[in-house]
């Protein structure tokens, strides 16, 4: 074809061709203009369907207007092959821009919104594109998206519409497995499409997710060895978090991403509008981030990141003096020995090491949940220490020789990436219990802490000198470290068998205290709860016996008082114990800023929650803790983003069927979003919360109906109805039936639900007197009443401009 004259284009060179043809340059002679010219591949000349998609494509972008859609000049025939002229969009396809690696947010957000503003066109005029992908735009130099091939195109069904929709079904798959028989890219097919199902712009508006997921990370959020593996990836599962791609990923974007990908296409976003005004409000919110301290709006101390304080504290020209090293961050050992059973030696040791030198004065240590998110991934140390804010890291390599351990250790300093110490230690099995005393001490001296004589003699004391005890522990403390139902009874059993090794081994009766408070809390059944309260009590009072500097069983009675037995002072004197004892617990923390605001002292809690966030700001409890705070206190657009962090953060916590975190961030979320005047997100959020039982589409249609016919109030009035099933089937909590009841301004009934809460002595009841959504009930007496016999003095709510989101 090439220097032939089609019509009045002469075809200069061959661009690239694909499955329905060949795409040339060439020159419009009469304009005098470079176009492109996409010729119908000879082999379907004389097939109708080809034929007709070709036609269709042709049809479908000449019917936008969009700047971000390759305008369709003239469509014709030359010698029998049928050929369309378009723009000629000169720049990179998408996909081989990931070839080199991901986007920056801010890039992947600009070609969001521009492929959306295409789509809210098409869709304004009744198009689905149907196969939205990185292979399929075009970045120009100047950062323009063109969005390529409405050759799948077809019309839908709009409100304003009155055609009737067409049987043709999206997926046909057969025995043939040539291109073609699957209109679309399956890693890219809303699951509707997957199934053949009918389709309209919200199958694009998932696309669209699938492609933000994969600028941002250059993966594919579904994947799948064979074509049956990747429809089932589509149709069942969840993507990975981008968190396990990157920290630097924000967690507002998590949130758009996992709305996007909803399977249910009624809970993802609905127009392409929708999407482009989160994108913006993110990008607005990332570039405010980003200027001076001085030119952003004011706001409360509270708001501001532990991280960007730290930074403010550091800012101005670096001393050529090497400055001390006040905060470390201890890397999971990898086990390099090629058997996996060891696993719990090379985590043991980890933990063992981030306990040791948290006890040091002066010496900010992050906390295990957090450095355990590096685990298994090739990282560097220096992005690691400034990922976490910290002045240095600890690596660490694990390998067997023989009947020998060989510990390989290195701490580096994130300023420069020089390392400060380096050291390999070789033991035998029966040494292990030496070896993080000796590391300790090594960093100790290397980082020239200055200790007291009774703190060095503290951070001697080994907690048992029996070397088989303390491996069982090591064991009970891998299987506590899951979080699962079966991980912490595994847990306790081999605590039980440490201690009989060694009955005088504090650390394992704190262990057992500690698994049996998780345990306690999360269980639905109350006999077996009270059982798991009064193990968890009884085995954290024998640690302190044995050992009184136990932090964490002092944290264990704390949460107790708090949470179980309402006895907030007892709570303040156990967790400021234990914060005295081990101020790098980050656990504490967290926990007495709980209890503070259960009290509603809002200030307090606030600079505890900082702190817990600061220690282990890649907890999935702190996160959500500090949602949960900026909730009660009324600041309900930060709440929003601190929980959908927690979200997009790997989940800590699974047990089972009565996980309950699932459950409460995503009843967060609709609290806030309702606040925010966002409804029908709300709505979406509400109805997710709730696991999946036989009634729930029943459900969901009819609480669903309610809120289009009469807004909030008869959603709330719609799922009241369903409370008493939805309590019994522990699908919510009594108290949080009393919260739909008082929000329907039905005070009886939501006293009689906390009255049921009240007998149970539900945990989260100690939140009533924080919680907004109880505030139309403190002005009745009965109120008042609940609190008395709970124990708990009524505090009055603060009024410090706390409340102003």
């Amino acid at each position: 074809m090439i220097d032939e004259t089609v019509s009045h284009y002469r075809i200069l060179k061959i661009l690239g061709s694909g499955g329905m043809g060949e795409v040339y340059l060439a020159e419009d002679t009469r304009l005098g203009r470079s176009v492109a010219v996409k010729f119908l591949s000879a082999s379907y000349q004389y097939d109708k369907d080809r034929r007709e998609r070709f036609l269709r494509e042709a049809r479908a972008a000449s019917a936008l207007r969009s700047p971000n859609v390759a305008a369709i000049y003239d469509i014709g025939e030359h010698e029998g092959a049928m050929y369309m002229a378009m723009e000629f969009c000169e720049g990179d396809l998408l996909s081989t821009m990931l070839e080199h690696g991901p986007l920056g947010v801010h890039q992947s957000i600009d070609i969001a919104i521009q492929v959306a503003g295409a789509l809210d066109e098409a869709h304004s005029v009744g198009i689905v594109h149907r196969d939205i992908k990185s292979s399929n735009l075009i970045i120009t130099p100047r950062g323009l998206v063109k969005v390529l091939d409405f050759g799948v195109a077809k019309m839908f069904v709009t409100p304003e519409s009155t055609q009737e929709q067409s049987d043709e079904r999206t997926v046909q798959l057969g025995k043939e497995t040539a291109p073609g028989i699957i209109l679309g890219t399956i890693a890219y097919m809303s699951p509707e499409q997957a199934r053949g199902l009918g389709i309209d712009g919200r199958s694009d508006l998932y696309s669209l997710g699938v492609l933000l997921y994969e600028m941002l990370t250059r993966t594919l959020p579904f994947e799948g060895a064979t074509t049956g593996d990747l429809l089932v990836s589509v149709l069942s599962k969840d993507p990975p978090s981008l968190a396990a791609y990157s920290t630097q990923i924000p967690a507002e974007m998590q949130w758009i991403v996992s709305k996007a990908l909803r399977k249910d296409k009624t809970l993802r976003y609905q127009t392409a509008r929708d999407f482009i005004i989160d994108l913006k409000n993110l990008a607005s919110g990332l570039k405010t981030k980003m200027l001076p301290p001085e030119t952003q709006s004011e706001r409360h101390p509270g708001a501001e990141a532990p991280r960007a304080r730290a930074a403010k504290k550091s800012s101005g020209p670096r001393s050529r003096k090497r400055k001390s090293v006040d905060s470390i961050a201890v890397l999971p050992l990898i086990n390099s020995t090629d058997n996996p059973d060891f696993e719990y030696l090379s985590d043991g040791i980890t933990e063992s090491l981030i306990n040791t030198l948290s006890r040091i004065p002066k010496l900010r240590v992050m906390a295990r949940s957090t450095v355990f998110k590096y685990k298994g991934r090739d990282i560097d140390p220096q992005r690691v220490g400034a990922e976490l804010n910290v002045r240095a890291v600890f690596t660490g390599r694990l390998r067997r020789v023989g009947e020998k351990f060989l510990f390989g250790a290195e701490l580096v300093d994130v300023n420069d990436g020089s390392l400060l110490w380096g050291e390999q230690y070789t033991r035998r099995l029966s040494g292990i219990l030496s070896l993080q005393d000796e590391i300790s001490a090594d960093i100790g001296e290397k980082l020239r802490l200055k200790l007291s004589t009774g703190e060095r003699r503290k951070l001697a004391k080994r907690a048992t000198e029996n070397t088989e005890a303390y491996e069982l522990y090591l064991r009970g403390r891998f299987h506590w470290s899951k979080w699962t139902e079966d991980g912490l009874r595994e847990s306790i059993a081999f605590f039980e068998q440490a201690l009989s090794k060694d009955p005088s081994f504090a650390l394992a009766y704190s262990g057992l205290a500690a698994a049996y408070g998780v345990l306690s809390y999360f269980n639905p059944d109350t006999a077996q709860a009270h059982g798991a309260i009064l193990q968890a009590k009884a085995c954290a009072h024998r640690a302190l016996e044995l050992d009184e500097a136990q932090a964490e069983s002092h944290l264990v009675l704390g949460n107790m008082a708090n949470f179980n037995d309402w006895d907030f002072p007892t709570a303040e004197r156990e967790l400021r114990l234990a914060i005295e004892l081990n101020p790098s617990l980050s656990d504490a923390h967290q926990s007495y800023s709980m209890s503070l605001m259960n009290q509603c002292r809002f200030d307090e809690a606030i600079a505890e929650m900082e702190l817990a966030v600061e220690l282990d700001p890649l907890s999935v409890p702190a996160n959500m803790g500090w949602g949960f705070l900026l909730f009660n206190i009324g600041r309900y657009g930060e709440a929003l983003t601190q929980i959908s962090k927690s979200i997009e953060l790997e989940p800590t916590i699974s047990l089972a069927e009565n996980d309950p975190t699932f459950h409460i961030a995503h009843q967060l979320l609709g609290g806030c979003l309702e606040q925010l005047r966002k409804y029908e997100e709300a709505v979406a959020e509400y109805l997710t919360m709730i696991r999946e039982w036989p009634g729930k589409a029943e459900m969901s249609k009819a609480v669903l109906q309610a809120f289009f016919e009469t807004g909030m109030s008869g959603f709330w009035r719609r799922f009241a109805e369903f409370a008493p099933e939805l309590v019994e089937r522990r699908l919510i909590t009594p108290l949080f039936a009393a919260c739909v009841y008082a929000s329907i301004g039905d005070k009886d009934g939501a006293f009689e639900w906390i009255e049921k809460a009240l007998g149970a002595r539900l945990p989260s009841l100690s939140h009533i007197q924080a919680d907004p959504r109880f505030e139309t009930l403190r002005s009745d007496p009965r109120f008042d009443d609940v609190l008395r016999r709970m124990g708990v003095s009524r505090k009055e709510q603060l009024d410090s401009g706390l409340s102003s989101n």
